[in-house]
């Protein structure tokens, strides 16, 4: 640890939010170590003005990971009792059948029983050792600090379906179960569920080498859903419709450049390419770098705004310090739409569906739209020629031809 990280602490205490039993840490602004709490999963309470993480034994774990060689982490506090300004709920157990409580083996479980059991909180020790291992490959292979918590949430929650199994004896008709009890039961999405199959793929070919336990796992038929996308002058009302600089600017430059709320937040001062009229993207979807437009309108308002705020690390920095949350950026775009009087179910990925369709009925090529969204494939692009209504525009309908009211 160098002499910067000695000087510098993360002190843990016990933390009650909003009835469940957490981690707190405290820390001066750091970026360098807000940087770190994220990586260890941390979330920013506004309520108790601090970063807090699950009170877990894995998530413990991931702060001294995350926390490693940058910053010391004071246990000081957690050794302490929890206080008792809230009731902290009990961390529930691993259901006992009822040959484990009588001492006889406990049978086999069968795929049916399988998906009915209750989910267990906690993990064995081989669970938590394998969920290790998985996050170490993930960080040797870079993935991105998003994609690590998915892949292994997703199969902790396997490891949790079965508690009593170690992860080397969980077989496909297991694995089919929990797909099973994730699709019937808990009636995921389509897309969790791939995500999931992704995650399960990954631990067993690539942790523990073993690629036919998951060959033939099957994958949720795709969904064919079509993005909501507004028309240019409900875009240009939500724009408008914000009195904040700040929340103005973050509209208008999700919208001009095309951008997921996550490169949004991630910006940095230097990324503005003003001469150039670009915007430039670090580290997107795939760890790939990629440039995208700034439109004239939306420049001169990030001039003024910059000029104004005169941000240093980040473009748009929270209250707490740190990078703005994706939360926070959604609920000024839903402000921004009721002030606009449109009722639509719109996300901030919706500004990036719309800049997208916008530019397609312009009569931009979709290689080109694919490159400003960094698609990494073409299929993903032409969803939205599903939605615009170019060439609908300029089709008869046989009804106008008709004799009738």
């Amino acid at each position: 640890m160098d002499e910067k990280a000695i000087d510098r602490a993360v002190r843990l205490e016990h933390l009650v939010h909003h009835a469940q039993r957490c981690i707190a840490l405290h820390f001066p602004f750091d970026a360098a170590l807000i940087a770190a709490a994220k990586h260890a999963g941390a979330r920013w309470s506004k309520t108790h003005r601090c970063w807090y993480t699950p009170n877990a034994p894995e998530h413990l774990q991931e702060i001294f990971a995350a926390f490693k060689g940058k910053a010391w982490v004071d246990m000081n506090g957690l050794r302490k009792k929890a206080g008792t300004s809230a009731p902290a709920p009990p961390i529930p157990k691993p259901p006992r059948t009822a040959g484990a409580a009588s001492g006889s083996k406990r049978p086999a479980t069968s795929t049916a029983t399988a998906q009915q059991k209750p989910t267990a909180s906690t993990l064995s020790k081989a669970q938590e050792e394998a969920l290790a291992a998985m996050r170490r490959k993930l960080e040797i292979g870079r993935y991105s600090p998003r994609s690590i918590p998915v892949y292994l949430g997703a199969t902790k929650q396997l490891f949790q379906h079965f508690p009593n199994k170690h992860p080397n004896d969980i077989r496909t008709e297991d694995i089919e179960a929990f797909q099973h009890h994730l699709a019937s039961v808990r009636k995921v999405s389509n897309s969790t569920l791939n995500q999931a199959v992704n995650a399960i793929r990954y631990y067993y070919m690539n942790v523990l080498g073993d690629e036919r336990r998951v060959t033939f796992i099957e994958r949720p038929r795709k969904e064919t859903k079509l993005p909501l996308v507004l028309s240019k002058s409900e875009v240009a009302a939500v724009l408008k419709a914000p009195t904040n600089l700040k929340h103005r600017s973050m509209l208008a430059l999700a919208y001009s450049g095309g951008l997921r709320v996550s490169e949004l937040v991630a910006l940095r001062p230097e990324d503005l390419l003003f001469d150039r009229g670009l915007i430039r993207i670090r580290g997107a979807k795939g760890n790939k770098d990629r440039t995208t437009l700034l439109g004239r309108s939306t420049a001169e308002l990030l001039k003024r705004y910059v000029e104004h705020t005169q941000p240093r690390e980040l473009l748009f920095e929270g209250q707490g310090g740190g990078s703005y949350s994706a939360r926070s950026a959604q609920k000024v775009l839903q402000t921004a739409m009721e002030k606009a009087g449109i009722r639509k179910p719109a996300t901030m990925h919706t500004l990036r569906h719309s800049f997208a369709t916008h530019l397609l009925e312009q009569g931009t090529d979709l290689r080109y739209i694919q490159a400003l969204l960094g698609h990494a494939s073409s299929k993903t692009t032409e969803i939205y020629t599903h939605v615009s209504t170019r060439y609908l525009q300029g089709i008869v309908n046989p009804m106008d031809n008709l004799d009738a009211p």
